[in-house]
C-alpha cells in the first residue's frame, strides 16, 4: 500500500472515538449554531461580541513579528496597500512574496509607489532579485566520473498497488501519451543509477532544537565546507555573543536570520553517503514561518526530526512545534522519519534522559497514528560537539550501540518513483534565466520543450544541472531536484506552476477542485460553506474557500452521509469542494502524490489535510 492509500487508513481518527460527535449531539451543537429555522445562517450579536473580546490576536505575517521588528506596526499597515498597488502594476499572476515586499518597503523608506517599482524591477530582472535561499544549492558533491554525471539515479521497479477497481498501477497513467520516437531514442541508456539514488530530506523540529547547527557541523565533517568558513563565522559572531551560531551560520546567511538567530527561509544542501545522493532542506522551526516548513516538506521523500534534549526545552517543544511538524509530515505522506535527539551534551549524555525522550516520542507517534515501521531509527547526537554525527563516540555515549546519524541517512528506505508516468515538474523558483524545480514524475531530457500551467508559458530546456551530482546531466528522473537553463522568456512564471511536455497531456489547472479532507482537533470552528483557509500544496501557498460540503463520514460505522451536509466538525472526514482565488495546478492524488496532497491552515494553526479527488475544469 503506497502513501496516499495509507493516508486516511492510518490517520483516520486522531481523536478517541468518544471525542467524535454522534448525530444527535452534532445536530444540536452545530446545526443550531449556524442556521435558524428558515435554514439561513444564524447570527448572534452577543455571542459575536463575546467572541471578539476574547479572540486571540494572530500575527498574519510570515516574516515580521511585533516582538522583533520595531517597524512592525508601520509594515502591518503598509503591506496591504503595497499588495493592492502591486496587483494593479505587476504582470498578471506574478506574485509578490512577503519577504520581498518588506525589503522593498524598507528600501523605499515606506513609500509605496517607489517600493512597487523597486520590487517589480528586482522580480523581473531576476539577477538583481533577492535570491531565495530555499533553492540556492551549496556544498554539492564535487567531481564525479562521467557515467555518474550523465546518468544519475537507479531505476526502481514499478510497484502495482491496488487502491480500488479504478486505481492504476503505480508509475502508470490512463492518459499517458505515446512518446515520440526522437525523444525515446534520446532517452535510450539514460536511466537512474540503482547504486546511488537521490533522496530529499526535510529537517523538522521545534525552534532552537539545533537543526541548522547539526546540519552545518555535518557538512564540515563531510568536507563540504571548510574550517575557515566556521572560524570566520565565529569571529563575526564574537561581537554579538553568538559564537555558538558558528555552524548554523553556514546555512543561515542572511542578515535577518543572523540577527534573529532563527532560520526563516528553507536552505538546501547536498552531499553523498555510501548508497545515497542526499538533498537536504533545512526548514525553519519557528511557528511564524511554518508555511515555509510545509513548502519544504512537500518536496521531501523522508524527514530528519531533530529533538532538543535540554532540560525543559524538550517538554516545551514536545507540546508545540514537535507535534505540529509531525502532523504536517503525516498529512503529506512522509513515510520515513529519522529521529536525532540533539544537545545531549547539555544533559551530560544521560542515558536515562535519552530513554525518557524516546519513550515520550513513541507515545506521540502512537497518538498521531504514525506506525513504528515509519521510524527508521533514533540516534543521540550533539550538533555542537559533533558526537555521533559521522561516527559513534563511545566515550560520550557508551550505552548506545546503534548507527550514527550519517548511517541512518544512508539506509533510509525509498518508495518507488513514477518513472513511466507523464512528466510533471513542480516549479520552486525562477532566477534570471534559470528555473529551480523538482521532477515529480516522468523523465526530463535536454532539448525538451515544457508547457507550464496555469501561466501558459513555454520553456525550451537548454541545459539541466543536478545539484546532487554537482554538474550537467543529459536527463533527470522522477524524484530529482534540477536547475534548468533556458533562453526562453520567463515572464509570468512563478513558484507553484507545473510543467509538462509540450504536446502531451498537461497538468490540469482550475480554480475549483474536490477533495477528501480530514479535519484535526486544532480546528476551532466547524467547517461550513464559505469558510476560508490558507492551502499549502507543493510550491503553492494560496487562499481557498469551501464552496460545497458533498458528504461526511459517520464515525460510528465509517459510512458516508447522504443528502445535505451542513458542517464538518473537528476530527471528521468529509468530501468537500474548494475554490482558489486564481487557477492552481493540481493532480489527483492517485496519479501523483506530490501534486495531490495539501494542508489547510487557519489563523496560524494547521487544521486539516486532504487528498485531491477531482480537478474541476470549467
Amino acid at each position: 500500500m503506497n502513501r496516499h492509500q495509507k493516508f486516511f487508513a492510518e490517520l483516520e481518527h486522531t481523536l478517541d472515538e468518544e471525542e467524535y460527535y454522534d448525530e444527535e449531539d452534532y445536530e444540536e451543537e452545530y446545526e443550531e449554531e449556524y442556521y435558524n429555522e428558515e435554514g439561513e445562517e444564524y447570527y448572534d450579536p452577543e455571542a459575536a461580541a463575546a467572541e471578539a473580546r476574547h479572540a486571540k490576536v494572530v500575527n498574519p505575517h510570515t516574516c515580521i513579528s511585533p516582538e522583533v521588528d520595531a517597524d512592525f506596526e508601520l509594515l502591518d499597515a503598509m503591506l496591504p496597500v503595497l499588495h493592492q498597488e502591486w496587483k494593479e502594476k505587476a504582470p498578471r499572476e506574478l506574485p509578490l512574496m512577503e519577504i520581498a515586499a518588506v525589503e522593498a518597503l524598507r528600501h523605499a523608506e515606506y513609500d509605496v509607489n517607489s517600493a512597487v517599482d523597486y520590487a517589480l524591477e528586482r522580480r523581473l530582472e531576476g539577477k538583481k532579485g533577492q535570491v531565495k535561499k530555499a533553492l540556492h544549492v551549496t556544498g554539492c558533491a564535487s567531481k564525479h566520473d562521467e557515467s555518474q554525471r550523465s546518468n544519475t539515479e537507479a531505476a526502481t521497479n514499478d510497484v502495482s498497488e491496488a487502491q480500488g477497481p479504478s486505481t492504476l498501477a503505480l508509475g502508470t497513467s490512463a492518459n499517458a501519451p505515446k512518446k515520440s520516437t526522437k525523444r525515446a531514442k534520446g532517452l535510450e541508456g539514460l536511466m537512474p543509477d540503482a547504486s546511488k539514488p537521490d533522496c530529499t530530506f526535510v529537517i523538522a523540529g521545534h525552534v532552537d532544537s539545533g537543526k541548522s547547527t547539526t546540519l552545518g557541523h555535518l557538512l564540515l565533517l563531510l568536507g563540504k565546507v571548510s574550517m575557515e568558513d566556521v572560524s570566520r563565522n565565529e569571529q563575526e559572531a564574537h561581537g554579538t555573543n553568538k559564537e555558538s551560531f558558528k555552524y548554523a551560520w553556514l546555512l543561515d546567511q542572511s542578515e535577518e536570520e543572523r540577527r534573529r538567530g532563527v532560520t526563516i527561509d528553507s536552505g538546501s544542501q547536498c552531499f553523498e553517503t555510501a548508497h545515497r545522493r542526499v538533498h537536504i532542506l533545512d526548514a525553519p522551526g519557528h511557528k511564524d514561518y511554518v508555511l515555509s516548513m510545509m513548502s519544504s516538506a512537500t518536496q521531501a521523500d523522508a524527514a530528519l526530526l531533530v529533538i532538543n534534549a535540554s532540560t525543559s526545552e524538550f517538554e516545551t517543544g514536545f507540546a508545540h512545534g514537535t507535534r505540529d511538524h509531525l502532523l504536517v509530515l503525516k498529512t503529506l505522506g512522509i513515510g520515513s522519519i529519522i529521529v536525532a535527539v540533539n544537545k545531549m551534551d547539555s544533559v551530560n549524555y544521560s542515558k536515562d534522559r535519552y530513554n525518557y525522550i524516546i519513550q515520550q516520542l513513541k507515545l506521540l507517534f502512537k497518538e498521531l497514528r504514525i506506525k513504528e515501521s515509519c521510524i527508521v531509527g533514533y540516534c543521540p547526537v550533539s550538533g555542537m560537539s559533533g558526537v555521533n554525527l559521522c561516527e559513534l563516540m563511545p566515550l560520550q555515549t557508551p550505552w548506545y550501540d546503534g548507527p550514527c546519524l550519517i548511517d541512518l541517512l544512508d539506509r533510509c528506505p525509498l518508495e518507488s518513483r513514477l518513472l513511466e508516468a507523464p512528466l510533471r515538474l513542480s516549479l520552486q523558483d525562477v532566477q534570471g534565466s534559470s528555473l529551480y524545480a523538482k521532477v515529480e514524475s516522468g523523465k526530463l531530457l535536454k532539448g525538451d520543450t515544457l508547457h507550464f500551467v496555469p501561466c501558459d508559458v513555454k520553456v525550451a530546456v537548454r541545459q539541466i544541472v543536478k545539484p546532487t551530482v554537482g554538474g550537467v546531466v543529459q536527463a533527470a528522473f522522477a524524484g530529482e531536484p534540477v536547475e534548468i537553463s533556458t533562453n526562453s522568456n520567463l515572464v509570468g512564471l512563478y513558484p507553484g506552476c507545473v510543467g509538462s511536455l509540450q504536446g502531451e497531456s498537461a497538468c490540469r489547472a482550475a480554480r475549483r477542485f474536490e477533495a477528501h479532507v480530514q479535519t484535526f482537533p486544532t480546528l476551532q470552528k466547524a467547517v461550513i460553506p464559505g469558510a476560508s483557509f490558507m492551502m499549502v500544496a507543493h510550491a503553492l501557498t494560496v487562499p481557498v474557500k469551501v464552496t460545497l460540503l458533498v458528504s461526511k463520514m459517520k464515525p460510528s460505522d465509517g459510512s458516508w452521509s447522504k443528502g445535505m451536509v451542513k458542517c464538518v466538525p473537528a476530527g471528521a472526514q468529509a468530501i468537500v469542494q474548494l475554490q482558489a482565488e486564481q487557477k492552481v495546478a493540481l493532480e489527483n492524488s492517485e496519479d501523483c502524490r506530490a501534486l495531490g496532497r495539501f494542508i489547510l491552515q487557519q489563523d496560524g494553526e494547521t487544521v486539516a489535510g486532504g487528498l485531491v479527488k477531482n480537478v474541476i475544469v470549467d
